[in-house]
């Protein structure tokens, strides 16, 4: 009986310390747990057009990139212009709470500007080294002795010190700053000193005199490629920022050979597209440019440039992506890689973006991370860009703060076709919103007029809906979720 009694106390004991040594082996393994590194790709003015989405643009890399990851085909802008839609990214708040509606200025200089913790920040204050090359916030680092304040010094434990794009720009340019392909026109815009308007003086597209190898933005990318090169004592986010295929449209010549002229087909609209559109929305800075673009024959040469520029874009995040391969950290790191809008080509007499159709609002969203479910899968609701900082913190297992506005991602990385309930709301300018869920986008602009479009039938939102029966329904639905 005495040795029946020992013998259970042994099997208690050893019980109790065989839980004692797998609890204290769970702690141990979570505190030796290293957190994601976050490497971010940002794309600037890259529209919906790689070859992944069902575009023209030949992107063997990032393709590869949404095989291994999850595409969203539906992600949206918080504001399509560059300055409010990163600092809506980076700060995960909107505009209505920054204050951050247009390309002037800096959200650190508007109210609560300096208290707001940006994502790089966050993970600063997690122990990441955070670094970046190129375009992350509104403008890059540059060459001078201290970073461009508009790169968000603050943001960065280190910025490479360089500048973006592609050179050669001065050739493209008459005497007065202005496109040669222009012949003159559009000249009775230049008032004084002040320099030819911006879309005559960017508005161009060929073939720069320097290598690839020579160019800013393939730098920037090397300098990342580099870094991935090299052991890393903390976690790191690295953001390398590619600024083609923003304008001007101007690459090495290896990129606009993928594209032979009398291959590319210009873009056609149907002739009375507009009619069914508000005033509000007939026309915009950027309309006679537009229809300079058509008159003088550069659709077809545009469309070009921009395409090569794409690919120019997409061979430098080859690089980085690469190195990521070749590198010990591959088995570690979340691949996030955005653009900050899309791009318009005379879409509805509009070029470049700032405007709240989806060929302005959407772009390229792939996120891809060790170990995730249905690999290559494609997620089809419709997110936003303000998203990306709550993914990231989700993703590591860390609560979310309550400043952040957006949504995580995880469940749809998790499995793609979870119901997401928020709609991606996008506003622009201020006042001028669309909200966009499930296959309906609409907007509502700040004279009360409206348009709603059928993504799933009418990609390129060419027939208005707003006065059929339906749409009521649709509309007061959608309606409730407009900044207020």
């Amino acid at each position: 009986m005495i040795r029946v009694m020992q013998q259970k106390r042994w099997f208690c004991w050893a019980m109790l310390s065989a839980m004692g040594l797998s609890i204290v082996a769970a702690q141990s393994s979570q505190q030796e747990k290293q957190p994601y590194n976050i490497l971010l790709i940002a794309v600037d003015d890259l529209n919906s057009w790689i070859g992944a989405m069902g575009g023209p643009a030949q992107t063997p890399n990032m393709d590869a990139l949404a095989a291994r990851g999850r595409l969203f085909t539906n992600a949206h802008c918080v504001t399509p212009a560059c300055n409010p839609s990163r600092t809506a990214l980076m700060t995960g708040q909107r505009p209505e709470t920054t204050g951050q509606y247009g390309n002037p200025g800096n959200f650190r200089e508007l109210p609560g500007g300096l208290q707001r913790v940006t994502l790089p920040q966050f993970l600063q204050n997690k122990g990441f080294e955070t670094v970046a090359a190129g375009k992350i916030f509104h403008q890059p680092a540059g060459k001078g002795k201290t970073p461009n304040v508009l790169s968000d010094p603050e943001s960065w434990t280190h910025q490479n010190p360089n500048n973006v794009g592609t050179g050669g720009h001065d050739v493209f340019l008459d005497e007065y700053g202005q496109a040669r392909w222009l012949e003159g026109a559009m000249r009775k815009d230049i008032k004084g000193n002040a320099g030819a308007p911006y879309l005559t003086k960017f508005g161009v597209w060929g073939i720069t005199s320097e290598t690839k190898e020579e160019t800013a933005d393939w730098q920037n990318a090397r300098f990342c490629a580099d870094f991935l090169a090299q052991p890393q004592d903390k976690p790191f986010l690295l953001a390398c920022g590619s600024f083609r295929p923003h304008s001007p449209q101007i690459v090495p010549k290896e990129f606009m050979d993928k594209y032979p002229l009398h291959q590319v087909q210009a873009p056609v609209f149907p002739e009375d597209d507009m009619k069914d559109l508000p005033a509000i929305a007939q026309t915009n800075f950027s309309s006679e440019f537009v229809s300079w673009v058509k008159r003088k024959g550069q659709l077809q040469l545009a469309m070009q440039a921009y395409l090569a520029s794409i690919s120019y874009a997409d061979a430098c995040i080859g690089e980085v992506l690469n190195a990521l391969e070749n590198s010990p950290y591959k088995n570690n790191t979340v691949v996030i890689l955005f653009s900050d809008h899309g791009w318009q080509l005379g879409h509805k007499d509009r070029w470049e973006k700032y405007s709240l159709w989806r060929q302005a609002t959407s772009m390229p969203l792939i996120i891809s991370y060790p170990g995730m479910p249905s690999k290559g899968a494609v997620c089809e609701q419709a997110v936003s860009l303000l998203d990306i900082y709550p993914t990231v913190l989700s993703l590591n297992g860390w609560s979310l703060p309550e400043y952040l506005e957006g949504l995580t991602l995880k469940p749809q990385l998790e499995r793609p076709g979870a119901r997401r309930r928020q709609p991606a709301v996008v506003t622009f300018p201020q006042g001028n919103h669309a909200v966009i869920q499930g296959r309906w986008h609409y907007i509502h602009y700040e004279d009360g007029t409206e348009e709603l479009y059928d993504q799933r039938l009418d990609r390129g939102q060419y027939y208005n809906l707003i006065t059929q029966k339906r749409a009521g329904k649709i509309k007061r639905r959608l309606k409730v979720s407009l900044p207020q």
